[in-house]
């Protein structure tokens, strides 16, 4: 490993564990359950009684609309996040909020965005990408309203136990080229290091997660997940494919540009989508990705899909991952370094 590299490192350590040796931050890794988007709150709060009994699983993750946390500019409506807490503290589990900023469908893009967003004053506040549309994260007037929406979230949860985290969509936009005029991998790189950055003082004491699957190029991502170690965030991914790794996979466990390996530095999250159960990416069972995720990622936290409809019966929700989930397979549960101080009550 490179030596200048090496120092560098130490020293962002350094600072991340002063800035946490007075606050203890949530730490409850485990399986969690993705709860679907398409279903309804009344759906999401049944799947929560489904799991509430199974100790193996510490939560669920759901995926908001940005649009429905914030109705108009910087009034926010946790109504939603609100609902979901109180069902889970029937079984003292555990809440993850994933927060939509695009759609994976050319449909309407209308519920993504507060209205006042998709003006002149943001650009539109959207981009058409490869599959739908994404808020224009890269413009740092688009990306200053996400903070200000992430740092009220902290402000109202980072006291509740039972929240867990924030997690942010994946890294990649997806954009087809031409590139739209002001657009650069390297300025949104940017953006997500100040969305770290800046939501993180907000939330001393709770999971802030960037996705940091794709952007560009492998030294990218490479420079983005070394920058989450100062504000000790910690590192997600949108898939977990045994033997094929994203680039964010790949700079989290040694193979970056930098050399550096941050498994037990940050603590890490993957989600397992239908994708990688008989879907495009692969055709793997629950034991098998759980298995890749434990040895070779060393992750602390796995979001489950509720899986209906992709795969055969052992990769579908009831009949394999739930099967699987129940055996209480492992996870990395030692408080990563960043981190300083975990609690785990």
């Amino acid at each position: 490993m490179n030596r200048k590299f090496v120092c560098c490192l130490a020293l962002l350590l350094s600072l991340a564990a002063s800035a946490v040796s007075a606050q203890a931050v949530k730490f409850h890794p485990g399986h969690y359950l993705m709860l679907n988007g398409g279903n309804t709150l009344e759906e999401h709060l049944r799947h929560i009684d489904e799991i509430g009994q199974v100790p193996s699983i510490k939560g669920v993750q759901v995926r908001i609309w940005w649009k429905q946390l914030e109705t108009s500019k910087g009034v926010y409506n946790f109504s939603r996040i609100d609902a979901y807490l109180t069902r889970l503290s029937r079984y003292n589990k555990r809440l993850v909020v994933r927060v939509m900023d695009r759609k994976y469908t050319p449909s309407s893009p209308s519920e993504i965005l507060p209205s006042y967003m998709m003006t002149s004053a943001y650009n539109g506040g959207l981009v058409r990408t490869r599959y739908g549309y994404a808020a224009r994260l890269w413009e740092p007037v688009v990306m200053d309203r996400m903070i200000a929406l992430y740092r009220a979230m902290g402000s109202r949860y980072n006291g509740h136990k039972l929240f867990e985290g924030i997690t942010t969509e994946e890294a990649t936009l997806a954009l087809p080229t031409p590139f739209p005029a002001g657009y650069s991998h390297s300025a949104l790189e940017l953006q997500y290091e100040r969305l770290m950055t800046r939501s993180r003082s907000a939330m001393p004491n709770t999971a802030l997660f960037m996705n940091a699957n794709w952007i560009g190029n492998l030294p990218l991502a490479s420079k983005l997940v070394q920058s989450l170690v100062e504000p000790y965030a910690g590192v997600n991914n949108s898939n977990t494919v045994p033997g094929s790794m994203s680039h964010g996979q790949l700079a989290t466990t040694g193979g970056g540009s930098m050399g550096a390996d941050y498994r037990g530095l940050l603590a890490i999250a993957t989600s397992v989508e239908h994708a990688e159960m008989g879907g495009s990416t692969g055709d793997f069972t629950p034991a098998q990705i759980g298995s890749f995720a434990y040895n070779t990622l060393r992750a602390n936290y796995m979001f489950w899909v509720r899986n209906t409809w992709s795969g055969d019966a052992s990769q579908r929700w009831e009949t394999g991952i739930l099967p699987y989930l129940r055996s209480n397979p492992p996870l990395r549960t030692t408080c990563p370094r960043a981190y300083g101080v975990c609690t785990m009550n």
